[in-house]
């Protein structure tokens, strides 16, 4: 039946395009008796078959959503900071402005520095990595190569002397990854001593059954008895927690009146040169640097590792900026954003619930 046909009278469609789903060993001749039903969204949807039977005697069955309105997963993309051309991004950033407003200097220095790196630091792709298993290697790579090999031969002169040949590559298939699965378990084991960590163990034992811990997200919350499964909504829930939390709603009456008398009270950000510190700041903003810790960066995406490689021209100027910004009494609007990450801590899922309850 071609694709689209439908199927009596509940509006549903019939995605089969006459391909062969089924392969009868012992006649050795292909059949199609699995179907693809859905409902009327047939141009949204693409049906194909495998053309390996993966040990199994019928042929996986592949639908493709063609729309280009689906969200694939990603991952975050981030510079790849072994790989970077340092000296030319040193010479990328020569001059950064030190005039106009604070916000327009320090947009212009966000996107100086930004572009220089775009241009000398490789990035990731931000496709989600194929969840490999410990035991593959790379001759359970050549005999599953094989293994297809023998079986395309057969599939296209379906003889029993190709027949025997794809039997027999199956079978040194199968031996193969046995012994490399034995292998590796038995290496597994031996590597686990007293002084191992419970979870590195833990963390080993996902690896083997092919989970990784970096691919779980938040799936849904519970709101006030209402269950949230929208990401975006999931979000706004714990910002909207987080900022009442933060807001002087939370705060205790005397705290409140001793902060609006505080905040009126004029601060004198003028420096008086006469002292050390502030005679010369230069080496102690390049000492910072060098003590600091590469950390996550934050909305504007610049990284410590690229402030650390900046030329004396450049570091000059944020110096100059980051005087402008306490001379001037003025903070940069961009400054103010950050991004709030929450971790969900294993086994403390309905004491996250209660918290968020009990704030509202």
């Amino acid at each position: 039946m071609p694709n689209g046909t439908p199927v009596g009278d509940h509006g549903l469609c019939l995605l089969n395009d006459n391909s062969y789903t089924h392969f009868h060993q012992a006649s050795q001749t292909f059949h199609t008796i699995d179907l693809a039903i859905c409902s009327p969204l047939v141009p949204y949807w693409k049906f194909s078959t495998c053309t390996n039977l993966f040990n199994s005697d019928h042929f996986p069955i592949v639908l493709t959503y063609v729309k280009n309105d689906f969200p694939f997963p990603k991952r975050p993309v981030k510079y790849i900071f072994g790989k970077a051309d340092w000296p030319l991004f040193e010479s990328l950033t020569p001059n950064m402005v030190d005039k106009d407003s604070i916000d327009v200097a320090v947009n212009t220095i966000t996107d100086c520095i930004i572009s220089s790196a775009d241009n000398s630091i490789p990035k990731t792709s931000g496709n989600i990595p194929k969840l490999c298993k410990p035991w593959w290697n790379t001759e359970c790579y050549t005999c599953q190569k094989t293994l297809e090999k023998a079986w395309y031969d057969f599939r296209r002169y379906p003889t029993t002397h190709n027949l025997n040949k794809f039997k027999k590559a199956r079978s040194k298939f199968r031996q193969i990854r046995r012994r490399s699965m034995n292998t590796t378990w038995c290496s597994y084991v031996n590597s686990i001593t007293r002084q191992v960590s419970s979870k590195i163990v833990w963390d080993k034992v996902r690896k083997i059954f092919g989970c990784y811990s970096d691919t779980q997200n938040i799936s849904f919350l519970n709101y006030n008895g209402q269950v949230i499964s929208d990401t975006k909504e999931i979000g706004n829930v714990i910002g909207q927690t987080l900022s009442e939390i933060s807001s002087e709603s939370s705060c205790p009456n005397d705290f409140i009146a001793f902060k609006k008398c505080e905040e009126q009270k004029s601060v004198g950000f003028l420096p008086s040169y006469a002292e050390d510190y502030n005679s010369t700041l230069y080496h102690e903003l390049k000492d910072a640097l060098r003590k600091s810790n590469p950390t996550s960066p934050g909305p504007d995406q610049i990284h410590n590792n690229m402030l650390k490689h900046l030329g004396e021209s450049s570091l000059l100027t944020i110096l100059l900026f980051f005087n402008r910004i306490w001379q001037e009494r003025v903070f940069p609007l961009s400054w103010l954003k950050a991004i709030v990450v929450p971790i969900p801590k294993p086994g403390r899922t309905s004491k996250t619930r209660i918290i968020i309850d009990q704030s509202l």
